[in-house]
């Protein structure tokens, strides 16, 4: 019998792998304590029964218009959306919030435009909460009925 180690060549396509300028803008979010990979508790299940009526996206991915994803990490929309203004008004820009599963696992190749239009949520809106995050969706299921 041979023992063999075999190393597999590349990395995961949807690892985030930030370039200079991106790194930059980290810097912003850096600031605030809001470090890429960022954890706000260690059960999603546990967390999200103590915050009933918060908006939370957990591997939150955040894009900005004209350059893609800049940030990811777990956010409490419905409590750090101030933080999230403030970075986007020293950045000049407007943020977008996308859910993990539309900013990952081969969804990040899409056209931009198509990304943020699933925003869960951007720095242009209002204090987001679960009941918002819901009207929003009711809003455009309407939309797409009519």
């Amino acid at each position: 019998m041979i023992d063999k180690t075999i190393k597999l060549a590349g990395e995961y396509p949807s690892d985030f792998k930030p370039s200079t300028s991106i790194q930059e803008i980290q810097q912003h979010f850096e600031a605030y304590s809001f470090h890429n990979g960022r954890m706000i508790g260690g059960s999603k299940s546990g967390y999200s029964s103590q915050h009933p009526d918060e908006l939370i996206v957990f591997n939150a991915n955040v894009l900005m218009k004209d350059i893609g994803k800049v940030w990811h990490g777990d956010l409490n929309l419905t409590e750090d959306y101030l933080v999230l203004k403030d970075i986007a008004k020293s950045l000049n820009t407007t943020l977008y919030v996308l859910w993990e599963s539309d900013g990952r696992f081969g969804e990040e190749n899409k056209p931009l435009t198509a990304l943020l239009d699933k925003a869960a949520w951007s720095t242009d809106d209002t204090k987001p909460t679960k009941e918002w995050y819901l009207n929003k969706l009711n809003i455009k299921k309407s939309k797409k009925s009519t």
